[in-house]
């Protein structure tokens, strides 16, 4: 105030206006996708004439279409701290439905609302397994993915795997134009809008947000956090339905090929537009852009006649090398916040625990019984024997994800790693090298890719699910291209030794797996890493306050995982006699559900070597059990994704069961977890 009383206003210093060069250098910091996007599309157009054609963006909308519907549905679960492997299962489900709806006679709108209630009907589904009981959304939509995909090709084979789409609407849907965009493209982008509105524009979108960014200031200010969770699976099913209807109008037809792997490209989408896939943080529009630099690689390639093998490859390593781009541009070097975490298993210690264990080996045991009543040849020593040597390589993969899962170093990639040593040991061996050099040239390999990942993860603080999403894809496209998907034979006296009976009827392959347990048992219960492991999933923050360096640390953990998965390569080598650049497929989600069935909280810090014993046993005996009833693809993906479901369903409520003593649930203690 001045001497009058007045009050006397201080203005501020005016602000410098930022040069024209500040201005460009901060929107590359802020929206680094967007500059990438137009950087991508600048330089494909100036190559090929043909790419930049209005006839050509045309197609790029139309391509990109699908998959970004898809990405919406992802977006929304992965805003609030989860993810959903289940949308390509759905979409083949939602198709299928839609289907029998219009053979049945009914109206083509009633098979598209019918197909939305589906994939709503199975997130519904996914949000109780996850909200209700507490399991990782990862396990859980696993799980799903496999049993729907069951169901839909069990459905699908009641028409002869083969149903033709014929409704005026459907055709419409595919075919019409409005404003001179395909009718497809155009309302995809319509419910991109919408979307955007619905997240950026209303309450219930800043409450998304507010669940992911921070769950527990969410419940404080009143939000219904697991409503809102759950809510979101719903709608990402819903998504995923619409994607059904989509693909069964374009396409013209239903066939059991419909959604396969559409799900990593849907979080391939989110996390390529995101830089990254951290909850409480990804837009809309981010997802649109991802789609976008996505298909317009795939249009690029296509256009220049480059094989879809090299595709696979280029999406993998584009997705890797946008997440690197955009954390250095971000200048970010704590870790991504996933927040997978968020809704993951909560295991516990004490009666609740044991008897979740107890549980899991009881069901394994009636399995048993189960296939031994239905199948006599499943009780005798030779399918025993034959059920060890099958799962051998699972089981010494499922030590290196029980690794990972304990220091929250969750790895997809040990399938397409596998088939990519095995590949490089062919290769080497074709090229002249002897067979213990072809072997090493294999080991290096998968070694190689594990490095790669450990140096993007530990000194960039990338979440290592993402990074090892974008190796599953680029190293199993690798192996493709380099072998033009053909089987490549391996050295016969190779083969032989690893299928020689050593003691009791067993080969190489089972000693290698007794190693390779032993050699995790030592990791996690004697060696100082093991100490750090735990450490490091309970709390990063008291590894770095005593002074360890956690990147140098995860980089040893992954290099540790890939010599198990090195060692896994060598045992399927040998069993399979070739080098199939399809070897291991899915066999690093089934080590993932055998370490959490066996008691390994997904959420990082607690989990014994001895319980994914049992969790291995109860895959092994379902693999067996229906491998030896000789039934088709749809029943057994249908079985066995339901087993899943069930075991772990089984396992969880378990946690509900009251402590001995009225105590309070707790964690394991970490080191005798071993």
């Amino acid at each position: 105030m001045d001497d009058f009383g007045g009050v006397i206003k201080i203005s501020e210093p005016a602000r410098m206006p930022m040069s024209p060069l500040k201005l460009l250098g901060e929107f590359v910091r802020r929206e680094p996708m967007v500059v990438a996007a137009i950087i991508v599309f600048l330089a494909f157009a100036a190559t090929s004439p043909v790419f930049g054609s209005l006839g050509n963006g045309e197609n790029i909308l139309r391509q990109t279409a699908p998959v970004l519907l898809l990405g919406l549905g992802m977006t929304l679960v992965v805003l609030v701290g989860g993810i959903d492997l289940s949308v390509g299962s759905v979409v083949i489900a939602s198709a299928t439905v839609a289907g029998i709806v219009l053979v049945s006679g009914l109206p083509a709108w009633f098979a598209m609302v019918a197909a939305v209630a589906v994939g709503a009907g199975v997130g519904l589904v996914n949000a109780i397994l996850i909200e209700a009981l507490g399991i990782s959304p990862v396990i859980v939509t696993l799980g799903s993915m496999i049993a729907v995909r069951g169901l839909a090709l069990s459905a699908l084979g009641e028409f002869s795997s083969w149903i033709t789409i014929k409704a005026p609407a459907f055709d419409l849907l595919a075919r019409a134009r409005l404003l001179g965009l395909p009718l497809d493209a155009l309302s995809v982008l319509a419910f991109t809008a919408l979307a955007w509105l619905f997240l950026a524009r209303t309450i219930h979108g800043r409450r998304l947000y507010a669940v992911g960014d921070n769950e527990r200031a969410a419940r404080l200010a009143g939000i219904a956090v697991r409503l809102y969770r759950a809510a979101a699976y719903v709608i990402c099913g819903a998504f995923a339905g619409l994607g059904g209807i989509l693909f069964a109008a374009r396409t013209g037809i239903v066939s059991p090929s419909i959604g396969v792997g559409l799900e990593f490209f849907a979080i391939a989408v989110v996390a390529l537009g995101a830089g990254g896939l951290p909850a409480g943080r990804v837009k809309t529009a981010e997802t649109l852009v991802g789609a976008l630099i996505l298909m317009m690689v795939f249009n690029y390639m296509t256009i220049r006649g480059i094989p879809g093998t090299w595709q696979t490859t280029a999406t993998g390593l584009l997705l890797l090398a946008a997440m690197v781009a955009g954390r250095l541009l971000q200048g970010g070097g704590e870790e991504a916040a996933v927040g997978l975490e968020a809704a993951a298993l909560a295991e516990s210690g004490g009666l609740a625990g044991n008897v979740g264990r107890a549980a899991i080996a009881v069901a394994a045991l009636l399995l048993a019984v189960v296939f031994a009543v239905i199948n006599p040849r499943f009780a005798t020593l030779p399918n025993l024997v034959t059920l060890i040597e099958q799962n051998a390589a699972l089981a010494i993969v499922a030590v290196g994800a029980m690794i990972g899962i304990v220091s929250r170093t969750v790895d997809i990639s040990p399938g397409s790693v596998v088939a990519l040593g095995a590949v490089a040991a062919a290769l080497a061996l074709a090229g002249g090298a002897g067979v213990p050099l072809a072997v090493v040239a294999g080991i290096v390999a998968c070694l190689s890719v594990y490095a790669v990942n450990g140096l993007v993860v530990g000194r960039l603080g990338l979440d290592p699910l993402i990074v090892t999403l974008a190796a599953w894809i680029w190293a199993r496209g690798l192996a493709v291209s380099l072998t033009g998907a053909r089987t490549l034979p391996f050295d016969l006296d190779f083969v032989g030794f690893m299928n020689a009976p050593l003691v009791l009827g067993f080969t190489p392959g089972v000693a290698l797996m007794v190693v390779a347990f032993a050699a995790g048992w030592l990791v996690l219960a004697r060696l100082p890493i093991g100490m750090r492991l735990y450490a490091l999933g309970n709390d990063p923050r008291m590894l770095r306050q005593a002074g360890v360096d956690e990147g140098r640390t995860r980089l040893g953990i992954l290099l540790i995982m890939g010599s198990f998965t090195a060692a896994g390569m060598l045992v399927m080598l040998g069993r399979l006699g070739a080098a199939a650049p399809t070897a291991g497929f899915g066999l690093e989600l089934d080590a993932i559900v055998a370490v959490v069935i066996g008691g390994a909280s997904f959420r990082g810090g607690e989990g014994r070597l001895r319980d994914t014993v049992v969790g291995v046993l109860f895959l092994a005996v379902l693999n067996n059990g229906l491998s030896g009833l000789q039934m088709g693809d749809a029943g057994f993906f249908l079985i066995k994704g339901s087993a899943i479901l069930a075991a772990l369903t089984l396992r969880s409520a378990a946690r509900f069961l009251p402590e001995a003593g009225g105590g309070r649930p707790g964690r394991e203690p970490s080191r005798s977890a071993a």
